[in-house]
């Protein structure tokens, strides 16, 4: 069952394999969010009482809690947010470049990683799959 603990065992098992070498150096909580069209996923860092530094939330697509989306789909979200926290964005590391996207620099240091074949398999379902699976899930 997809649920919050699942999400957190994906991320961690993901940063373990794919970025051994980046200290998460704050609370970094990963949830599902509220379903979206558009957005995958998501990365804030917000202040909480009783916490030093901002707590870092990465949250991913309700919608991908449906166990018909193949998980390499979340494994890409994921990396994807945890890049952005990797690159000091939403993290309490030292930022790396002045925006979060600036010349493809996600999906480049996801490549260098060694985990470029989950964007390649995204990439081929949303093509593929994507529009149905909202026509499904939303009517549209």
């Amino acid at each position: 069952m997809r649920d919050n603990k699942w999400l957190a065992g994906r991320l961690d098992e993901l940063h373990d394999t794919y970025f051994p070498d980046i200290d998460i150096q704050n609370t970094l909580l990963v949830r599902f969010g509220r379903a979206s069209r558009s957005r995958f996923g998501s990365i804030i860092a917000k202040p909480v009482a009783g916490h030093r530094l901002p707590v870092t939330y990465i949250s991913i697509n309700a919608l991908f809690k449906d166990e018909s989306v193949p998980e390499y789909v979340i494994d890409a979200t994921l990396l994807h947010e945890f890049v952005h926290y990797a690159h000091g964005f939403h993290s309490p590391i030292k930022q790396k470049f002045r925006y979060p996207h600036q010349g493809g620099i996600v999906n480049r240091e996801i490549r260098e990683r060694g985990a470029g074949k989950f964007l390649e398999l995204q990439n081929k379902w949303i093509k593929a799959e994507y529009r149905a699976f909202l026509q499904t899930k939303l009517g549209i």
